[in-house]
């Protein structure tokens, strides 16, 4: 009777991590581990945000993109972003949702951003489906810039 418990107890273990480890690798494929981003292409998003959520599994911001050209900005990262920056035509007018870095100092933002405030995003695209965009640079409405280097994120020199 005992062994039988002892297989019993070993079994439901084992369900146990096949469960977990199944869903850690979703979790991972979701984050863009497995995904890579046009780091050739950095688009920028200006406008006003409409929505935001600072919760996981990572803050995300959505921005009613109003702005045609380029603002005057500077990003500084060389290392990051290949290519110059852009804004892409099918943003403008649209409503944007950018996942943000899950990074301590983007989850600070919901102190310091709100819906109405306007913003500038630098985002860098997913070149698989669902092609979200990411970002770890956004500039607020006072003017601060909040920058995260070294993502996790792997940027490549355009989607092939």
């Amino acid at each position: 009777m005992k062994e039988r418990r002892t297989f019993k107890a070993f079994g439901y273990v084992c369900g146990v991590a096949v469960t977990m480890l199944s869903l850690a690798g979703g979790v991972l494929a979701h984050h863009g581990v497995t995904g890579q981003y046009d780091a050739a292409t950095p688009i920028v998003l200006s406008g006003i945000v409409t929505d935001a959520t600072f919760s996981p599994p990572h803050p995300v911001i959505t921005v009613q993109v109003d702005a045609p050209e380029l603002p005057p900005f500077e990003v500084g990262r060389p290392a990051e972003y290949f290519g110059p920056s852009v804004v892409r035509t099918e943003d403008v007018g649209e409503v944007r949702k950018i996942e943000l870095s899950p990074v301590r100092m983007f989850y600070d933002l919901a102190d310091r951003l709100s819906v109405g405030d306007r913003v500038v995003v630098v985002a860098l695209r997913n070149c698989l489906p669902p092609h979200q965009l990411r970002s770890s640079w956004v500039r607020l409405e006072d003017g601060a810039v909040v920058s995260y280097t070294g993502d996790w994120a792997p940027g490549i020199d355009g989607c092939s």
